[in-house]
């Protein structure tokens, strides 16, 4: 007779030996159902993330489109110049805002540069904060 038929059926006549494979049978069938639901969650969990991949692509897609749209308007509105306006004190007020926008910027660029220094200068280590890090390592355009 089989010794896993005997140990589950046999009761008081099963061989000591038989006895001992009991609690391997019931363990070996709890594992079995576990594997069984984990293998549920993991097929559970795949078909999700095909989908979730598969909407992560459609919204680059997008995404790409909108871009190319919003460039084309950009370049469309580049092509559009102050000197097309026809209203001379608007005209001149875009003049001013764009110096002044100029003027702002290179203040902020050499305000930046100054900081950059003194935090690098300091003494501090600045490698080991993120947020120093970002301002000393900025690039000047950004």
């Amino acid at each position: 007779m089989d010794p896993v038929l005997g140990a589950v059926h046999d009761g008081e006549q099963t061989a000591f030996a038989d006895k001992r494979i009991l609690p391997l049978v019931t363990e070996n069938d709890a594992v079995s159902m576990v594997h069984g639901s984990l293998t549920l969650k993991l097929a559970h969990t795949s078909r999700s993330l095909g989908t979730a991949t598969e909407s992560n692509m459609a919204a680059n897609r997008r995404n790409r489109k909108l871009a190319k749209t919003m460039l084309a308007l950009a370049k469309e509105m580049r092509t559009q110049s102050v000197r097309d306006l026809e209203d001379e004190q608007l005209r001149q007020r875009v003049n001013a805002t764009e110096k002044e926008l100029r003027n702002s910027r290179r203040r902020m660029k050499m305000l930046k540069g100054i900081l950059s220094a003194m935090i690098v200068g300091s003494g501090i280590n600045w490698a080991a904060d993120e947020g120093l890090t970002e301002l000393v390592m900025e690039d000047e355009d950004g």
